[in-house]
């Protein structure tokens, strides 16, 4: 029988794996009490030396949580996640984690994410098997046409199918029906997925050969579907824009970029609900009163004030003696990672053939932790 395994304590004597789990928990939460809490946990990962455990988590709790109103979460935490990594690569860690400047981002961070109008996680509709086959599609209805999909359609390059599918995503929101849209964005990527297990040797069978992704090479990157979609709905972002009827153009902008790559720890799950969450808003967004997000802060001499005193949270870590790294040997990103073999290492960096799957990898190696 194997001895268990030893207890990793956060610095200020937590079981890691209950500090993180505890963190989930209250950022759900409201009231003083839960902000507290949030603010404490997240001092205590942080100068444990739990950063990157602790900022994959707020990615994944943001993505599981963002409500349609407050898309402009994506645009701050993506600068305010570059900010941060900034100070990790200035400062050694001890004098980090002393910097009120380092405390002020991370808790204005904790405050915002905690206080977001929050919703469900977006639900995709199953897509059956049987809708693959030829009979059932040809007795499907044929949308209208779109200006967006003609504008990126290219008919000697893209497979018809990809225009048939366009219009009925655009058309589906044009109705209001966003679970309908979700379904023939599903039912795309799943054709591409099927088309390509027909590839012989080194010839690949795709719905599109265009390189909307930017890739060389010989050999087709498999999310070219996925920036298909992209581009049409850019399109009809940009016509309901023109006719005055949505103003989110950098919060829009921001979920194209993150599609795109712009933020490494993204899982390419998470890349998929960007593309979903474009959907929600060329859909949603045009019936709103005020077709614009909400800003995050609603008062900012609140915020400042509460930022302000939220130092208290790090000093009381900070008072405790030091641990070594909580962070586990199998994630990287942290700031000093060990070395590794070639063989064995996941380097965070330029798109390559796999960078989506040491991006998955990567994503599941923290939830494990976060599960064990």
């Amino acid at each position: 029988m194997e001895p268990p395994k030893p207890i990793v304590r956060t610095r200020f004597g937590y079981d890691a794996k209950d500090c993180v789990r505890s963190l989930q928990e209250v950022l759900s939460q409201s009231g003083p009490a839960a902000t507290g809490r949030a603010l404490h946990f997240s001092a205590d990962l942080i100068c444990s030396g739990g950063f990157e455990i602790w900022i994959r988590l707020i990615w994944s709790f943001v993505f599981q949580h963002v409500h349609l109103t407050s898309l402009r979460i994506f645009v701050y935490l993506q600068q305010r996640t570059k900010d941060l990594e900034e100070s990790l690569n200035c400062l050694e860690l001890e004098e980090l984690y002393k910097n009120p400047e380092f405390q002020h981002r991370v808790s204005e961070l904790v405050l915002v994410v905690q206080t977001l109008p929050k919703q469900s996680k977006i639900v995709w509709p199953k897509v059956p098997p049987e809708t693959h086959d030829k009979a059932w599609l040809h007795s499907v209805s044929n949308p209208k046409d779109s200006e967006a999909v003609s504008k990126v359609w290219i008919p000697a390059s893209d497979q018809p199918i990809l225009r048939f599918t366009g219009n009925q995503i655009l058309q589906a929101c044009e109705e209001v029906n966003i679970e309908k849209a979700l379904f023939w964005l599903r039912w795309l990527l799943d054709e591409d997925k099927i088309a390509r297990k027909g590839s012989v040797g080194s010839v690949a069978v795709s719905l599109t050969t265009s390189r909307r992704s930017g890739t060389a090479g010989t050999k087709i990157d498999k999310s070219e579907i996925g920036y298909y979609i992209a581009a049409v709905l850019a399109e009809a972002y940009k016509e309901l824009a023109r006719k005055g009827q949505i103003r989110m153009h950098e919060e829009f902008q921001e979920l194209i970029n993150l599609w795109r790559g712009k933020q490494a720890r993204l899982s390419s799950k998470q890349k998929y609900e960007c593309l979903a969450l474009m959907i929600l808003v060329i859909t949603e967004v045009p019936r709103w009163k005020v077709p614009a997000a909400q800003p995050l802060i609603k008062d900012p001499t609140v915020m400042s004030r509460a930022v302000q005193q939220s130092v208290r949270f790090f000093q009381e870590v900070l008072i405790k003696p030091r641990v070594n790294s909580i962070m586990p040997k199998d994630i990287t990103g942290s700031k000093k990672p060990k070395k590794r073999s070639a063989a064995s290492k996941v380097t965070i960096g330029p798109k390559n053939d796999s960078s989506e799957d040491k991006m998955r990898l990567m994503d599941e190696m923290v939830m494990a932790f976060i599960a064990r």
